[in-house]
């Protein structure tokens, strides 16, 4: 960029006599110009005859250099590091104090809140207290303004795990660049930079030594604990070093340096890659200064903005925090309100919190934005754009030269899409987490401007450009004074850059001219060549001030030969000590006719019209489709539907997609007469992302109050307005499952008290049933008297609970009565078999045995003298029994004691006594018993 042509005290430089001598061959240009504060530096004397005694001709930026030229920008580099590092220190001091401010007695110190919120997060029992963290977290912070992320590596027992997040620090970057630029600046005040060379290299002189210290100081505060876990320690390290540290810094310092030395250049011509720059692309060195305006316009209202919101929702940590996120969070809005959007993705292969997806925020995107505060971004988006375009059409040359060039459209274009590039990396917060001390795992998150941003700021470059050329003139010079003044900078700028126009304007001949200053000859600009500059900037506000050509306080070298043209013409290179160019700005634009000034205000204002009342209609029509035509609305219906125990409609509005079987559960008499079903819900918020949204809600069941989202999707339109439904292919959460294990040959079930009919199946069998939030009492029925499958079981259905579903079992049990009428039943069968008069009952569980002749037993009386007890237990589908205490039955009967055939019979009585048991299995069917007894 041109350089001063301005004294050290800021005054213009007065050429003496002494400007058209002969300079000394290793002297540079600049180094015979007269300077009152070189002839009181005594080093720059000495310096400056040791060069000329000296046979050495050192390179031109080094020939002028004294030890002043080094150890300046050593201490602005210096300089510049502890301002970063300061930066972070205010902005660490500032949050603890909004952590103070927001604790109460119980909460502890606001430092055991601080170890409570880092043990939470990495599971680590720390002390911020101690003194090793107080030395070593601010130079890491301050390293994070390079842009590299701040790592925790771990390392236990031989495995290692480490993570890293990535967030700008660029509060403490700007404190560290405006500390440079002041120390630079004041330190150089009696100081000449002669040539550009000279300045470029002090300044990266300037950025090596605020890099090198950077990257030393991270180093060695390194923060190295040994935090105990269980029986052994971890080793943990906290550090910040990264490979862009230094390159990052080092151009940082040049730049900011440079910047600073600017103004004590010698140099009294635009040189060649200026002019040339200017030459080819027309603007280009100007083209920073919209986008400056642009960006500081939307920044200072949006920083206000976000700084109110954070201390509202957030509280006093928010708002006393914002100095780490309020300039990355400003410059993500200003990509959101010039419609482009943040990219937010990752990748993971264990770590659940992250999905390895990749989603695209727009401002109107999320629910959580209001709709007001949508409007108010975009039309604070569209007010910077418009000081862009009044501060482009102030500072752009327009002459012929320009009208001729076609590269003249695409500079600012040109420029706004590099700036969406750049704002890819300047503006992305990203970390990763990779190790296996805690198993395999490795994952990636970033939050960045989406990838077609500049693309989006391209459009944004043209639109301003067509604002500049075609619709700015029509007011530019209505503008109060000091708002004019303010956009398109300082007189003095602008009349160096007219100089650079007018030298760009002169062609081949300028460039000529350049190079003859270069060798020290002091030309300036011929009567057509100012002529070119009056007509190389937009017209000003304030009247402009013409002075001749031969009013310059010294009489120019011409310059004619090879390069000046042809025959007796001379032309001149045009130089910043002229007055005539650096104090004549451009000519006022001839008054519009005052029709043509109607004419173009009656378009302004219908064009005006036109875009307020599409914003109106798009406020109303994004209202209306958010609220009376929003997918929250059919959320509520649901929820207002399951509140009220109507589960047909809620069935109706979000269909459970599955079978009419599955569905038996979701009538109005069952879910009606459940126990704690939902009892009241709110709507929390609504995400819309195209044809599907999602509806944030929270239930209150039995006391307890739990979070839903309700998955929504439009796929059909109510006229203008989208029309939701639930999106059951999503799954809906208050649907969950609840599984029956029926039994054999049962052909219904009581549920809540009212009756469900299934199959009856001649084996057990499993029903699954879909059902809303509640409690479900279910039991099975039974159509004997000796069988029961116990009472109701209640199944609790919760919303939000976990997807498994709960099973009922029942299992068939008998009833005492079965086990009476067994008993009854073999008891009768022992009775009968009393009655007989055989030894051996056929059939019966007792009987006698006959030793001998059959003939010598005879009249045989059974009687039961005591009647066996008996158990019955389950066997699957059947029961059997078994004798707990035997019976006893007497025999009473006649023997024959004769044992001679020959003589008469000799009968006695005679009895005996045996025990009486049984098992067997017992066979159901309704009331009816079949015994099987085995003996």
């Amino acid at each position: 960029m041109p350089s001063s042509a301005h004294d050290p005290a800021g005054e213009a430089r007065e050429p003496g006599p002494e400007d058209t001598e002969e300079l000394s061959a290793t002297t540079s240009p600049g180094a015979a110009r007269h300077d009152p504060g070189a002839q009181h530096d005594p080093g720059v004397q000495h310096d400056a005859a040791a060069a000329r005694g000296s046979g050495h001709r050192p390179p031109a930026a080094l020939s002028t250099m004294t030890a002043r030229h080094w150890w300046v920008p050593v201490l602005a580099g210096v300089g510049g590091y502890v301002g970063t590092v300061v930066g972070i220190v205010i902005a660490l001091v500032l949050s603890i104090l909004g952590l103070a401010l927001q604790g109460d007695s119980d909460g502890g110190s606001t430092t055991d809140r601080l170890n409570d919120e880092i043990s939470s997060a990495t599971g680590l029992d720390t002390d911020t207290s101690g003194l090793r963290w107080i030395l070593s977290v601010p130079f890491q912070l301050a390293a994070m303004a390079a842009l590299v992320p701040l790592r925790l590596i771990l390392s236990f027992g031989g495995e290692g795990a480490s993570a890293g997040i990535t967030v700008p620090q660029y509060f403490a970057l700007a404190c560290g660049i405006l500390t440079a630029w002041l120390i630079a600046r004041k330190l150089s005040t009696r100081m000449r930079v002669e040539t550009r060379g000279g300045q470029w290299l002090m300044a990266a002189v300037s950025g090596l030594t605020w890099a090198a210290l950077a990257l030393i100081v991270t180093a060695l505060t390194v923060l190295r604990l040994d935090v105990p876990f269980f029986a052994s320690d971890i080793r943990v390290r906290l550090t910040a070093l990264g490979g862009g540290l230094f390159p990052v810094l080092f151009l940082v310092g040049l730049l900011s340096v440079a910047a600073a030395l600017n103004v004590r250049s010698t140099q009294v011509s635009p040189g060649r890659i200026v002019v040339g720059a200017e030459r080819s692309t027309p603007g280009v060195l100007q083209v920073l200064r919209p986008i400056a305006v642009q960006f500081a316009v939307f920044g200072t209202v949006a920083e206000l903005g976000l700084l109110i919101y954070a201390f509202v929702e957030g509280g006093a940590p928010a708002g006393f925090s914002a100095l780490f996120w309020l300039p990355i969070a400003v410059g993500w809005l200003f990509v959101l309100s010039l419609l482009s959007a943040l990219t937010a993705g990752g990748a993971a292969t264990s770590l659940t919190g992250l999905t390895g997806r990749s989603d695209a925020f727009y401002l109107w995107s999320e629910g959580t934005v209001p709709v007001w505060a949508v409007v108010l971004c975009l039309l604070l988006a569209l007010v910077s754009a418009v000081c862009a375009a009044i501060t482009w059409a102030h500072v752009r040359p327009l002459d012929e030269r320009v009208a001729r060039t076609p590269l003249a459209w695409a500079v600012l274009p040109a420029t706004y899409f590099l700036l969406g590039l750049l704002a890819l990396w300047l503006l992305r917060v990203g970390g990763y987490a990779s190790g296996g001390m805690v198993g395999s795992s490795n994952a990636v998150f970033s939050l960045r401007p989406a990838g077609w941003t500049c693309l989006v700021f391209l459009v944004w470059g043209v639109i301003i450009e067509l604002l500049a050329r075609f619709v700015v003139p029509a007011f530019m010079h209505t503008l109060p004074r000091r708002v004019t003044r303010g956009l398109r900078g300082s007189e003095r700028s602008r009349g160096r850059a007219a100089v650079v126009a007018s030298a760009a304007a002169m062609g081949g001949a300028g460039l000529a001219g350049a190079g003859l200053a270069g060798s020290g000859t002091r030309v300036t600009p011929a009567p057509e060549a100012t002529a070119a500059t009056s007509s190389a900037q937009h017209p000003s506000a304030e009247p402009a001030t013409t002075a001749p050509q031969d009013a310059t306080p010294y009489a120019p070298s011409a310059y004619s030969g090879p390069h000046a043209g042809s025959g007796d013409e001379t032309r001149v290179l045009p130089s910043y000590d002229d007055p005539g160019a650096t104090t004549r700005m451009p000519a006022q634009r001839a008054p519009m006719d005052p029709a043509t000034k109607k004419r173009i205000r009656l378009i302004a204002i219908i064009v005006g019209a036109l875009l307020l009342l599409a914003v109106l209609a798009t406020v109303v029509f994004s209202v209306l489709s958010r609220t009376v035509f929003g997918p929250d609305n059919q959320a509520e219906d649901l929820l207002r539907s399951v509140t009220d125990g109507n589960a047909s409609h809620a069935a109706e509005i979000a269909n459970p997609n599955v079978s009419s079987g599955q569905r038996a559960l979701l009538t109005d008499d069952v879910y009606g007469a459940a126990q704690n079903r939902i009892s009241s819900y709110e709507i929390k918020d609504t995400t819309i992302d195209g044809d599907r949204a999602t509806v944030n809600a929270t239930v209150t069941q039995d006391g307890v109050t739990t979070p839903v989202a309700l998955p929504m999707v439009s796929d059909s339109r109510d006229g203008l307005f989208k029309s939701w439904r639930v999106d059951e292919t999503a799954g809906v959460p208050l649907y969950q499952a609840l599984t029956v294990e029926v039994p054999a040959g049962v052909g219904e079930l009581d549920v809540n008290g009212k009756k469900v009919s299934v199959d009856a199946q001649g084996q057990p069998h499993t029903v699954e049933y879909t059902v809303l939030p509640g409690d479900y009492a279910v039991g099975v029925g039974s159509s004997s008297k000796y069988v029961t499958y116990g009472g109701d079981q209640v199944a609790e259905i919760r919303a939000g609970s976990p997807s498994s579903a709960p099973v009922m079992s029942f299992q068939p049990s008998f009833t005492p009565a079965l086990e009476e009428d067994v008993t009854k039943q073999l008891n009768a069968t022992l009775d009968r078999c009393a009655q007989s008069t055989e030894f051996e009952p056929e059939g019966c569980p007792f009987g006698y045995s006959i030793y001998g002749d059959d003939e010598d037993y005879r009249n045989p009386r059974w009687s039961i003298q005591r009647y066996p007890t008996y158990s019955v237990s389950s066997y699957g589908s059947q029961a059997t029994f078994s004798t707990d205490r035997s019976g006893e039955v007497r025999l009473d009967y006649q023997y024959n004691e004769e044992y001679d055939d020959d003589e008469p019979a000799d009968w006695t009585d005679r009895d005996t006594t045996s025990s009486v048991s049984g098992y067997g299995t017992v066979s159901v069917s309704g009331d009816e018993l079949t015994i099987n007894a085995n003996d």
